[in-house]
């Protein structure tokens, strides 16, 4: 059930409520019903709210076979840019909802970023792909620190 789906069962409970005269328990469902649009509209929106690309497989391919190729053309997120030489901490600084606005697209960027071993495109969905990112961050980030420990 999502977000919509629960605001109008609860709309429904109240207008029952209040044709039975249960002001309290019109004033509790209303109440449920502000709480749950204020509170929880970021944690239920469905990939369909997110932010789609129109940049897919064969994008990819040309950013991954030129490194000189003008990258303003594409719709990325200008932080990915920014960040582009230091990605793996900018990552790792992300909260999990950041990441998740992330196209599928930018988020192959990303991947192709950190590490250029992951040159072909995935077409997997955004929490598998978050997911390799991750990973990569923190093997990255812990073979850096081994490689700072003085013996």
């Amino acid at each position: 059930m999502d977000r919509l789906q629960a605001v109008k069962v609860l709309e429904k409970y109240k207008g029952v409520s209040r044709l039975l005269g249960l002001q309290e328990d019109e004033s509790v469902l209303d109440d449920l019903v502000n709480f749950i649009t204020e509170n929880y509209t970021k944690s239920f929106t469905s990939d369909n709210d997110m932010k789609k690309s129109k940049f897919g497989d064969k994008d990819f391919q040309a950013i991954t076979a030129n490194d000189d190729i003008d990258l303003s053309i594409y719709d990325i997120d200008e932080q990915i840019l920014l960040n582009r030489e230091n990605l793996w901490d900018f990552w790792y600084s992300l909260d999990d909802d950041k990441k998740n606005k992330f196209t599928i697209f930018e988020l192959n960027i990303i991947l192709y970023f950190i590490s250029n071993q992951y040159n072909k495109y995935q077409k997997k969905d955004k929490k598998r792909i978050i997911s390799i990112i991750n990973n990569v961050v923190k093997d990255k980030r812990m073979d850096n620190s081994y490689s700072n420990i003085i013996v």
